[in-house]
This record gives structure tokens, sequence and C-alpha cells, in this order.
């Protein structure tokens, strides 16, 4: 019996679980492919979905500290990975972008998964596929909400870490 026969909540997050541990299976080889470290591919895979950020947003998408975002920025940049402009409306700021072989190496590395992805979609009906979009969208507002939520359960924890640890010289 395949999995759509006897589709319910446990199902659907096995068939997610799958996913997911595909997905980081082929982030762990993008991650060696690219000789990056993991938060490195996390970066270049959100810049990869949006083009342009600023190291403040490329940051708050990594939590990373203001210090430590724009140390990676640093880093991606002195890899070649990315590059850097001013922001045409804040002097204050740049603009992070994938550099041109990093994302023809990612559009190649994703090429697969796009065509698969395109071929499953147009095996649909017009009405399943919205669905499908309707039920996908529905688990990403989740997650992120979860995710949200998490955070936020954390933030005293996070506050209590953050102390200043005493030290011998003051």
């Amino acid at each position: 019996m395949r999995a759509m026969d006897r589709l319910d909540g446990t199902t659907v997050a096995g068939l997610l679980y799958r996913r997911d541990v595909a997905m980081a299976r082929h982030r762990a080889a993008l991650s060696r492919r690219l000789g990056l470290s993991d938060i490195e591919v996390v970066a270049v895979l959100h810049l990869a979905h949006r083009t342009e950020l600023t190291t403040a947003r490329l940051g708050a998408l990594l939590d990373l500290s203001s210090g430590g975002a724009t140390a990676l920025v640093q880093r991606l940049e002195r890899l070649g990975v990315t590059t850097r402009r001013p922001h045409p409306e804040d002097r204050r700021s740049s603009l992070i972008r994938l550099a041109p072989r990093v994302a023809d190496e990612l559009a190649r590395a994703s090429a697969p998964l796009d065509a698969g992805t395109a071929e499953a979609m147009a095996a649909l009906e017009p009405d399943e596929a919205g669905a499908v979009a309707g039920f996908l969208e529905r688990l990403a507002e989740l997650s992120e909400e979860l995710t949200a939520a998490g955070e936020d359960e954390d933030a005293p924890e996070r506050a209590t870490l953050a102390r200043p640890v005493p030290s011998l010289w003051g």
C-alpha cells in the first residue's frame, strides 16, 4: 500500500521527515562541494532565494549577532562566494549577493530537484496543484510559527547564558 493510500498526520509527518533528512544530506553534499561550513551553506541558500540581502537581514535569518553576520559576510567575500555593493538608499549598509560561479553551481546542484518537482506538479490537476500549494504554504507557516514560539521560550535562557562570566581580572 502506497503512502498516499493511507494519508494521515503520521504519514505526512513521516514523509516530511524523509524530505528533511534528504535535504540535510543534500546540503551536506553542497557544503563539501563548495568547501563551506554548514552555516555558510545556509547563508548561500538564503542568498540564492532572495538575490540580495543586507548583512543585517542575513544575520537575522541565521540568528547571528551583528558582529557574527559581518564576520560571515567578510569570510564569504574573501572566499569568492559573495560580492558586496553599497546599499543605494542606506550608506551604512551593503547589499550581499552570490558570486556568479556560486550561483551557477547552486543552479546545477538544484536542477534535478527543481525538474522533478516541476514534473510532479505537472502531473496534478489544477485543483490538486492548488491543494498541494495551499497545504505546503500552511506547513511552512506552521513551521515558522513554531520556530518563533521556540525562540521566544528560549529568550530567558539565552539572556542567562549571555551574562558576563566573572573573570580573574575584574
